[in-house]
């Protein structure tokens, strides 16, 4: 079965920065991967019928795509072939950081679920209001079993590829504020960003200890500061507590980190949820994992690396399509990334995306492959961390804002 010229395409860039796999592995990959963003679906049946019209022979398609997704003992033919997706995570990391422009890193860790049948536990790069995948952990759903010793381990495994003078913010909601967690973040060299529930305590420097979100007291207004965390003798945790109620939320945010005052936006936070936008882009708005079928945790986790990286493909085509938009140039034009004017379109602007960046990219990758061509630069430039409206006022320390 000779591979379309579309696939070749991709299969470069995977030889290039995947290089652990063997070939029957990559093959395989590249199939998946070109016929899920022909398809904008990685649905397996849509899959095999983006893949037919060069390829031809439908059911031979379908029954080669679905037994790549297999342990290698249960294809038709047994194999030595295990794809073991764990080992990806470092080199799929590392392929984001070859295209990335900037010093800093905003990881967010999150689980989610398809249906009652399949939980993630998943490790993405937030970026243009949109996530990558670059690790997660497979299980089944509602069985007993908690998050935190897996989210460590998927953080570990990361680790080797980030460079150590890179800062790094890794953000959690509250369902994995845990110490354990705290303290591997820390280790790796990355900073926590975890947000806490509305009764947690804490002992301003200085001061008296009270429920943190008594520091704030009206929307428009943050505070932070240093102390101890926590009420219990053996839960007690130095910290930098933050406090944020701006215009238009709900609802306080009360937000614990190891950094000081000084050294963090009290709205980076915001960047966790771009997290759920990308997992509506792995689900509904993009390539339709909602819609499969599939429930063995083991053929989920490959089915991943194959969205992972068709997501990665989408998001670099689509900042260079972006970046052409905002400096005025056709896309195939800007061979270069180009620092973007002030007020460009983007989450912290008034202006907001007309389409993702997920979208765009999609719509110019699968023109391009049709072609037979590709660019031979793209790339991740990602947008400055958000700073504070001028409507928030901060206050530090034991400047609280009183009753």
């Amino acid at each position: 079965m000779r591979l379309p010229t579309e696939c070749y395409q991709i299969m470069k860039e995977l030889e290039q920065h995947l290089p652990g796999l063997d070939k029957y592995q990559l093959r395989g990959l590249a199939m998946w991967v070109c016929g899920t963003i022909l398809a904008g679906s990685g649905r397996q049946t849509t899959v095999a019928t983006a893949l037919s019209t060069a390829m031809g022979n439908f059911n031979s398609l379908r029954q080669y795509l679905r037994e790549w997704l297999y342990d290698a003992q249960d294809r038709c033919w047994p194999s030595r072939n295990q794809l073991e997706v764990d080992e990806c995570f470092a080199p799929l990391m590392k392929w984001v950081l070859s295209k990335w422009q900037s010093d800093q890193l905003s990881l967010a860790l999150d689980p989610t679920l398809k249906g009652d049948n399949v939980a993630s536990i998943v490790v993405s790069v937030v970026y243009r209001s949109s996530a990558i995948p670059v690790a997660w952990r497979i299980m089944p759903a509602n069985r007993k079993g908690g998050w935190m010793r897996p989210a460590a381990e998927l953080l570990k495994a990361l680790a080797e590829a980030v460079p150590d003078d890179m800062k790094v913010l890794v953000m959690c909601d509250r369902g994995l504020r845990s110490p354990m967690l705290w303290e591997q973040i820390r280790q790796l060299g990355w900073h926590p960003l975890v947000r806490q529930i509305k009764t947690t305590t804490f002992c301003p420097d200085g001061g008296v200890r009270n429920r943190a979100s008594e520091f704030v007291q009206a929307p428009g207004q943050a505070w932070a500061g240093t102390g101890t965390a926590f009420s219990g003798k053996n839960n007690r945790r130095r910290a930098t507590m933050i406090v944020v109620w701006d215009h238009g939320q709900k609802e306080r945010w009360v937000l614990m980190t190891d950094l000081p005052p000084d050294e963090v936006g009290v709205n980076w936070y915001a960047m966790r949820f771009w997290i759920e936008v990308g997992f509506r882009g792995i689900k509904s708005m993009g390539w339709q994992w909602n819609k499969t079928r599939r429930t063995d945790p083991d053929r989920v986790a490959r089915h991943w690396l194959v969205l992972a990286v068709a997501t990665l493909l989408t998001l670099a085509y689509g900042t260079r399509v972006e970046d052409a938009q905002e400096l005025g140039k056709a896309p195939g034009d800007l061979r270069v990334s180009r620092a973007i004017p002030p007020g460009h379109r983007g989450a912290w602007c008034k202006r907001g995306r007309e389409t993702s960046v997920l979208r765009q990219g999609a719509a110019w990758l699968r023109r391009l492959l049709l072609q037979g061509r590709s660019w031979k630069r793209v790339w991740l430039l990602p947008e400055a961390w958000p700073q504070p409206p001028p409507t928030l006022k901060l206050k530090y320390g034991l400047d609280t804002w009183n009753h």
